[in-house]
């Protein structure tokens, strides 16, 4: 029995995932880490966002790179949209603009849990990873799955996020859970700007909301599970 996991150790120490295990083991060996300190360029929010378009076109580059090696799909989305990243930056990250570190943003889309590892490992193995968190093993409250990572790019030096979807739990996201996520943003956020704890009606809401993503997602996994064990 293979008990080989991750640590958080320096990146040129990073290894990619042992090949002898059995396919859904090999996501449980990625454990979350960050490096301390992660900042942006720029502390300005104009300044990072005007360098921020140039970042995602290195970004982009990089992603269509990685998925072409990797059998995978490209998702570039783009920039985060100066409303929504004026609006984490007040409510989330306590008015620090070096703090956000998604303002550039990319995809990459498996349609297997193997090309998803591949993709995976390419990314550790030829890019500055600062940062990575296994959503496979520890699934959100609603029971989304995927892996994000944070990379400092070369060139502009801006922190970008990278996720790795799975094809069948990014449908469900960008489908009919976005409607539920949105919902729960909405009453999250509420309150937050409110500087309040959520109402006994709200957190019942959420509750019941976030149990209809986690009927959705669970299904699907189920799915994703049970093909590898089919071809193990």
């Amino acid at each position: 029995m293979v008990t080989i996991s991750y640590s958080q150790i320096a990146m040129h120490n990073v290894r990619s995932i042992v090949h002898n295990c059995a396919t859904p083991n090999r996501l449980s060996l990625i454990n979350d880490w960050r490096d301390d300190n992660i900042q942006q360029p720029h502390q300005q929010f104009e300044a990072l966002y005007e360098h921020a378009k140039f970042a995602q076109v290195e970004l982009n580059q990089l992603i269509k790179k990685s998925a072409l090696r990797t059998d995978c799909h490209a998702i570039l989305p783009g920039q985060k949209s100066r409303i929504r990243a004026q609006q984490k930056i007040t409510t989330e990250l306590h008015g620090k603009s070096e703090a956000l570190t998604d303002l550039v943003r990319g995809s990459i889309i498996a349609t297997n849990i193997d090309d998803l590892i591949a993709a995976y490992d390419y990314l550790i193995q030829y890019t500055d990873v600062c940062g990575v968190k296994n959503r496979f093993s520890r699934p959100t409250d609603s029971g989304y799955r995927d892996i994000k990572l944070l990379i400092r790019l070369p060139n502009s030096h801006f922190i970008a996020e990278i996720q790795l979807h799975l094809k069948k739990i990014a449908s469900i996201k960008n489908g009919v859970e976005h409607s539920i996520y949105e919902q729960i943003q909405k009453i999250e956020r509420q309150a937050m700007t409110e500087s309040r704890l959520l109402h006994e009606l709200e957190q019942q809401k959420i509750k019941k909301l976030r149990q209809q993503s986690q009927h959705l997602y669970h299904r699907v996994w189920q799915h994703y599970m049970g093909n590898n064990c089919l071809a193990s």
